[in-house]
């Protein structure tokens, strides 16, 4: 099973999800649990949501993967530039014999920015780089992954100043939480610095077991240079404007800190502004322009595509060269790219028949107040794996939980604070996170892989998240 063992792990889950909408009836919370009896997923319906040009995977959701094949056409050309190369060496040049602390920095950097900005899957678009870097210094590709995905991920469990999951848990919750971002705040904060701390004592830990003194530079597929001297700097502005714009594009400015600058500029600056009475950078940026906090992925693919292009012109890239390179790159994240959307057919199947109330409820009447961090824990996991992103997966217990389970309303902080970190903690280890599956497809590293070589830090992690759940809910 080691070969395409990604591919055949989430084939397995959607198979497992077809199977239960014919065993487990279709329901949903209004004042109750309303059943609507079986509905099975046929052969057609797989097809429909596959192809159906008006309701498919790729209308919904195609955007993700677009994104994923845009950062690869980056990275291609990045191999067809000289400077690409001597920014590798001198950073590994750097840190010779200190490079616990590049991973250090990197594990903290990821962290914080999911954190506060809650750019989470955006964030691929650094994952190649700094992947590289750790490859390059020796290190295994379970350590590029833990020091990527796996930081990334622990930002998302100890989210703090980004608005996503508030905004997300109300809208699942037909805002019966009324959750601030600044709920919790202090309780949030410390789960993120314990949990990145837990993150960085198992990757050094790990790592040194698992670096290698003479890294084999042809696996790697570092690109080739013919002048060592070349510019790195315009590299690194690109870059670092790059992902500057991602972050600025994602962070709540106003509901998390009342700066409404970025909408009035939009609103009113933008357009007022006219060069003889005509609206010249209205009309240039066109009605679609949307003001930072509010961007969302499909917003970056632009940006993406520009940074590739910048990159070529400061670096003198030929445009044969530049197809060539962004050709070639996109080829190597179409598997991730591919792997990336078909998960997303799992979300498809449960949610137009939605079987999972059924499985969940049961489980959330077990435990009620300080003991409900199990059953909604529990809850969170098992909705996370056949609902991909924290709305949907909240959207299907979260009604039936604030209405027959939890009614006390000063809980209801805490409870989401369970959430938060379940799902964060889910998409570390089920097939079905997207930020997980594209690291392991573009590295190379089967699912199997995944789970023997980091339980001892999933299991660490779990226990740490609910002891401190328990805390929290008893205070």
């Amino acid at each position: 099973m080691k070969k395409n063992n990604l591919l055949k792990v989430i084939g397995l889950v959607i198979l497992l999800t077809v199977v239960l909408t014919w065993i487990i009836p279709t329901s949903y919370y209004s004042s109750g649990v309303v059943d609507n009896g079986l509905s099975q997923v046929g052969l057609f319906d797989l097809m429909s949501y596959l192809s159906n040009p008006q309701t498919s995977v790729l209308v919904f959701f195609g955007y993700i993967s677009v994104f994923i094949l845009a950062i690869g056409g980056f990275y291609g050309v990045l191999h067809k530039t000289n400077s690409y190369r001597v920014l590798l060496d001198r950073i590994v040049k750097k840190y010779k014999g200190t490079e616990w602390i590049f991973l250090t920095l990197s594990i903290v950097l990821f962290a914080f920015i999911s954190s506060v900005s809650g750019l989470n899957i955006a964030l691929l678009f650094a994952f190649p780089f700094v992947a590289t870097v750790v490859l390059y210094m020796g290190y295994d590709k379970i350590t590029a992954a833990l020091v990527t995905a796996g930081a990334t991920i622990v930002g998302m469990i100890g989210t703090t100043y980004s608005a996503t999951v508030s905004e997300a848990l109300n809208e699942a919750s037909a805002s019966t939480l009324a959750l601030s971002v600044s709920s919790l705040i202090w309780e949030k904060l410390a789960i993120l610095v314990l949990s990145v701390a837990l993150l960085v004592f198992f990757v050094i830990k790990y790592s040194n077991k698992h670096k290698t003194a003479k890294v084999d530079e042809d696996k790697l597929i570092l690109p080739t240079t013919k002048n060592k001297k070349a510019k790195i700097w315009p590299l690194v502005v690109i870059f670092d404007l790059t992902l500057l714009l991602m972050i600025l594009g994602f962070i709540s400015w106003e509901s998390s800190f009342e700066i409404t600058w970025f909408t009035e500029l939009v609103t009113d600056g933008i357009p007022n502004f006219k060069i003889g009475g005509f609206a010249i950078f209205s009309k240039l940026l066109g009605s679609a322009l949307t003001p930072f906090g509010y961007w969302q992925i499909y917003h970056l693919i632009f940006i993406v595509l520009i940074a590739s292009v910048l990159v070529a012109l400061f670096s003198r890239v030929k445009l044969d060269d530049f197809i060539e390179g962004f050709g070639k790159g996109a080829q190597v994240a179409l598997k991730p790219a591919f792997l990336t959307c078909i998960i997303y057919l799992v979300l498809f199947i449960s949610a137009n028949h939605p079987f999972v109330l059924g499985i969940v409820s049961p489980i959330l009447d077990l435990f009620k107040n300080a003991a409900s961090v199990f059953s909604v824990g529990l809850a969170t996991i098992i909705s996370s794996l056949f609902s991909v992103e924290l709305y949907y997966s909240a959207s299907t217990f979260v009604p039936y939980l604030t209405s027959e389970v939890i009614t006390n309303k000063d809980l209801y902080p805490a409870v989401a604070l369970v959430i938060q970190c379940m799902y964060g903690f889910s998409m570390l280890v089920v097939p079905t996170s997207a930020i997980l599956v594209a690291t392991l497809s573009y590295l190379g590293i089967s699912y199997t892989k995944w789970i023997k070589s980091t339980w001892k830090f999933l299991l660490g992690l779990l226990v740490l998240l609910v002891v401190a759940l328990l805390i929290v809910m008893v205070i």
